[in-house]
């Protein structure tokens, strides 16, 4: 069979395919949108991401091209903030505006102010606000309380500074105490990282002695117009720092799991107290009104030590006992060797980088042990109501809605076809096929199988699939609609499930793990229907690619993609050699990429656009 790609360069004129790349987009713009008004983040980040990747594939075509991008990039930016915000990790958008932040100027006729730096050094007696105090409480509470108002606390001018927030005044005139001046002696205030010098507090205690008297032109008047040449203090930004593996503590395994426990439930990513974030390891370190929660290497100089250690109504978690003495050890060391992160990805949610640390570190028992109760979930979760019973083999776990005869039935099936992917993929024979097993959730009814996808997985899989594989490390199952009349061959159907849970198991990427369970189940019945049906989705599913490796990059439909994906493969699979070179380094866990390019010579991309060139061969 021939293959031909559609015309068409990146160096050419613009041409239909290119508008038409521009009319979709517009469509993927709305789409990312809508995914964030249905509260769909992982669904709305992955299209941005996608988005941005094709943008920039037409970015310099032609002026008349070049001002639909300027415009697509316009209308992505409202999600692509948004996104940000939640934490998430996202290409630049690179025509986005920056708002500068800006300076309360003095209103117009008014004399303006001497510029007031702020000193290093300050006289014993006689202290000015505006050459002095000012100039300190910009630097140091500017960001949190100049600029803005965390905790219901300004300081933006002299007049509010005095009157104080609605609990009640800060400031004393005459003393030299007050609760302004016991935040910062106690080290509580300010945060972010910042501190207040010795020598700062000594003057801000002599002014408030000498009666916290003002001498500018205007009480009213914005601090910032008093002192501008005292800018805030920049805010300590922390950045996601790898763990080596030599840590004593892990922040996924000892960590991540007492967050879940005892504090995402209050600081989650929606409207959660103090701004402050446990949604992810990102928003973590982004920190909330108070500032940085850790300071890598000084766990005694951290918010989160000081907060947990804390006397009740302070402590935290507020709601509940607090954390035991271990629990408390754990973060002070993690914290001390850095604050570490050692997850999969530092925007994935907390609750998933628990997830994964324990699907790495558990034995193949334990692990299995565990997805017998998040199958049950997810069972509760896409057939509620509907009446399965399960099966335990060494290989797959089933759930089934055909009764307990019919369910072992099944689960002797998929176990034995197990065994022919074992063999087929020459996997060690000592060792599980997928650690923590394979479920397999069976179901007679479409509507079943329709329904799981759009519960669980939140999607709606093509009309032609009757069975799926998923597998991210923290589950491995398969979702099979069981054939009625002998309309499809189940032996195909479960190898084709179960060798792409293991192939994904070796950390392939979707393409590659799909494509050899396609091959897999064409070798145990090359005339099944559903492998007639793809090889005959192929021309179709070509002609639907502008560039030869889309499907490498999972670019066409999941249908077209599998197609595709299959033919491919068929080709890969028939060099045994390399593919079976290929196998080995993946399963001592050489990286996809390097693996595949010691295997065949070039990477994943080059291999395709070279077999799309030659016809498919």
């Amino acid at each position: 069979m021939t293959l031909l790609l559609p015309a068409g360069g990146a160096d050419a004129a613009p041409t239909d395919e290119q508008r038409g790349e521009v009319r979709d987009l517009k469509v993927e713009v709305r789409k990312a949108s809508n995914y964030l008004k249905q509260g769909k983040v992982a669904e709305s980040t992955q299209t941005v991401k996608l988005i941005i990747e094709r943008l920039q594939r037409l970015e310099g075509v032609d002026p008349e091209l070049q001002e639909s991008v300027d415009q697509l990039f316009g209308s992505l930016a409202p999600a692509h903030a948004f996104l940000e915000l939640e934490g998430v990790t996202l290409p630049r958008m690179r025509n986005a505006a920056v708002a500068e932040p800006t300076m309360m100027t003095p209103a117009p006729g008014a004399p303006a102010p001497t510029p007031s730096a702020l000193p290093t050094m300050f006289p014993a007696a006689n202290l000015s606000f505006t050459k002095h105090i000012a100039p300190i409480l910009v630097a140091r509470c500017g960001n949190c309380h100049v600029n803005q108002a965390r905790g219901g606390f300004s300081s933006s001018s002299y007049d509010v500074l005095i009157k104080g927030p609605a609990e009640g005044v800060v400031i004393f005139p005459g003393q030299d105490g007050g609760r302004l001046v016991e935040v910062i002696e106690s080290g509580d205030m300010p945060r972010g990282g910042q501190k207040v010098a010795p020598n700062e507090l000594a003057a801000l205690k002599v002014w408030i002695k000498e009666g916290a008297k003002f001498d500018g032109a205007d009480p009213k008047a914005n601090l910032s117009t008093l002192a501008p040449g005292a800018a805030p203090t920049p805010m300590t930004r922390l950045e996601v720092s790898s763990a080596s593996g030599n840590e004593k503590v892990s922040f996924g395994r000892d960590i991540a799991p007492v967050l879940v426990a005892r504090c995402v439930s209050c600081h989650d990513q929606r409207n959660p107290p103090g701004n402050f974030s446990l949604a992810s390891f990102q928003r973590l370190l982004r920190g909330g009104d108070s500032g940085a929660p850790v300071t890598p290497g000084k766990p005694n100089e951290s918010l989160m030590i000081q907060l947990f250690k804390a006397p009740a109504p302070d402590r935290m978690p507020r709601n509940g006992p607090p954390l035991t003495d271990q629990q408390i050890k754990n973060f002070e060391t993690w914290i001390a060797e850095g604050a570490k992160f050692d997850g999969d990805a530092p925007d994935s949610s907390m609750q998933r980088v628990a997830a994964y640390s324990f699907a790495k570190n558990a034995t193949h028992d334990e692990l299995a042990k565990a997805r017998e109760a998040t199958s049950l979930a997810k069972k509760q979760l896409g057939l509620p109501g509907v009446a399965m019973t399960t099966s335990d083999r060494k290989d797959v776990y089933v759930m089934g809605t055909l009764g307990q005869e019919a369910n072992d039935e099944f689960a002797d099936q998929a176990e034995k076809a197990a065994d022919d992917v074992r063999r087929m993929l020459k996997a060690p024979a000592d060792t599980p096929l997928v650690k923590g097993r394979v479920t397999l959730f069976l179901v007679k009814a479409k509507y079943d199988y329709n329904e799981f996808s759009k519960m669980v997985e939140r999607r709606d899989v093509p009309p032609t699939w009757q069975g799926h594989y998923w597998y991210d490390v923290t589950d491995a199952y398969g979702v099979v609609q069981l054939p009625v009349n002998d309309a499809y061959d189940l032996d195909a159907m479960f190898a084709q499930v179960i060798a792409s849970n293991y192939v994904a198991s070796l950390n392939t990427p979707d393409w590659f793990s799909d494509g050899v369970g396609r091959v897999v189940a064409s070798r145990v019945a090359g005339k099944d229907p559903r492998v007639v049906a793809w090889t005959n989705e192929l021309p179709s599913a070509v002609g639907a690619m502008k560039k030869a490796d889309d499907f490498v990059y999972m670019r066409l439909a999941p249908d077209k993609n599998g197609a595709v994906s299959f033919a491919f493969l068929k080709t890969l699979m028939g060099r045994s050699a390399q593919f079976d070179a290929l196998m080995m380094a993946l399963r001592k866990e050489m990286p996809f990429d390097q693996a595949f390019a010691g295997a065949y010579g070039k990477p994943p991309a080059e291999i395709a656009k070279a077999w799309i060139a030659s016809g498919g061969r």
